[in-house]
This record gives structure tokens, sequence and C-alpha cells, in this order.
């Protein structure tokens, strides 16, 4: 069994949702490639230009935290010991980079967590759906069409043909292959645009050791199905 990744919705927990909304960016960040927002599914042998985020007044710190402001999009962002954690199980799918978080003003160091490798090669694209989403003839929006791909050959030659609109395209009800070992791993071209899968064994670390503000959703389900119905039975 797999699951993704999710940031707790629980206010009890959470305080706040998104615990982060604001941030100072560094100097120059929208026209500078080290700024760790243009760094993405790509392993940099330098140390990124990072955002201080601000924690909301509401919100508490937990060893998740979600986020909205650039400098964390689509990323995680983990507590130093949830960071050992992430690097007991991982196998070189991620880097890790130093952050400042600030409430009150006091600081934290927190850790952002950094793709290098989309594994699709774990994905069993023949169970998995995929669909791309398309402008509606008509106008006034999009929908989403069925894309028969069978193999991660098909796939990746679909993404080829879509060139820049590859972004549109993506894996619905995620399954994954029998044979697969990894713990800890990432996916683009999924709903929302990168996911962060987990296996039981790391879902079962995280439980026993009582890190907060995280939350583990059914790879083989989207996020309708996910918060309207399965999650209730689980979290508050």
């Amino acid at each position: 069994m797999y699951y993704r990744i999710k940031h707790s919705l629980d206010l009890k927990i959470v305080g706040q949702s998104s615990q982060i909304q604001d941030a100072e960016l560094p100097m120059g960040w929208d026209n500078n490639p080290k700024f760790i927002e243009h760094i993405e599914f790509k392993k940099v042998d330098f140390e990124p230009l990072t955002s201080t985020g601000i924690l909301h007044k509401k919100a508490k710190l937990t060893d998740l935290i979600s986020t909205v402001p650039a400098g964390f999009t689509r990323k995680l962002l983990i507590s130093p010991a949830l960071k050992v954690l992430f690097e007991e199980f991982d196998k070189g799918f991620f880097q890790y980079f130093k952050c400042n978080i600030r409430s009150k003003e006091v600081a934290y160091e927190y850790w952002i967590v950094n793709p290098v490798v989309s594994v699709f090669e774990n994905v069993d694209f023949l169970q998995s759906n995929v669909s791309t989403r398309k402008p509606k003839p008509e106008g006034g929006g999009t929908y989403l069409e069925p894309v028969k791909v069978n193999t991660l050959g098909e796939f990746n030659t679909y993404l080829t043909a879509q060139g820049r609109d590859s972004w549109r395209t993506s894996i619905d009800h995620v399954y994954f292959k029998t044979e697969t070992t990894d713990d800890v791993f990432a996916l683009a071209n999924v709903e929302g645009g990168v996911g962060y899968y987990v296996s039981e064994r790391f879902k079962t670390a995280v439980e026993q050791q009582g890190f907060t503000g995280i939350e583990f959703a059914p790879s083989t389900l989207n996020m309708v199905e996910w918060l309207h119905n399965e999650r209730k039975k689980h979290y508050n």
C-alpha cells in the first residue's frame, strides 16, 4: 500500500491553514536561477536562495508545515526531526535545503524537501488513469480527456508530443507496481502538479514517532474521493 503525503487539515493540530501565508523573499528572487522556486526535478551543486516563512499568528509549528508563498511551491517544508526520517528512507530522490521559519520574532530551522527526479518507473500505468486537460471547443472552460497509455514508454512519448503543454497531462488514481520497494519518492504530472508518495513502512514510522501536521491519503484516491469520503474515517 502506498500513500500520498497531505498536510493536516485539523485546526487543533495546525491552528491555521495554510500555516505560512507570507514570506520574506531574497533580493532579486524573481530572476535568480539559484532561487529555490526555480529548482525542481534536478540536482544542484550549490545552496539555493530560500525564503523566510512567516508563521501565521494563529498557526502552530508542526513537523510538516503547509505553505503558500514563493519559495515553497510544490515542495515539502519539514522539521529537522522529520528530515532525519526522510533521509533514513530516501534512496537519493531528494535534496534538502535549510530555511528559516519566523514566529513572533523567533527563528526556527526548517528544511525544504526538493525532488531531484520523478520516479515514474514505479507507476503501474495499466491500472492508473491518465488524462489531459483541454479547452472546451465552445470556450468557457476546460475538460479532462482520457489518454490511453499502458507503459512508461507510451506515457513519456505522449508527454514529449505535448511539448510545453505537457503539464496539462496528469496521472489520477495512482497505482504502483507490486515490485516497488522505494519508501519515499515524488511524481510530477499528478493531481496538483507534484505528489510525494510513501510506503506503509514510512507511514508507520511517522505515526510511531508522533510527527505532526501530516496525513496520508491512499495513492489510488483522487482529491475529491479523499476529502469527501475517506479522510474523515482516519482524521478529524
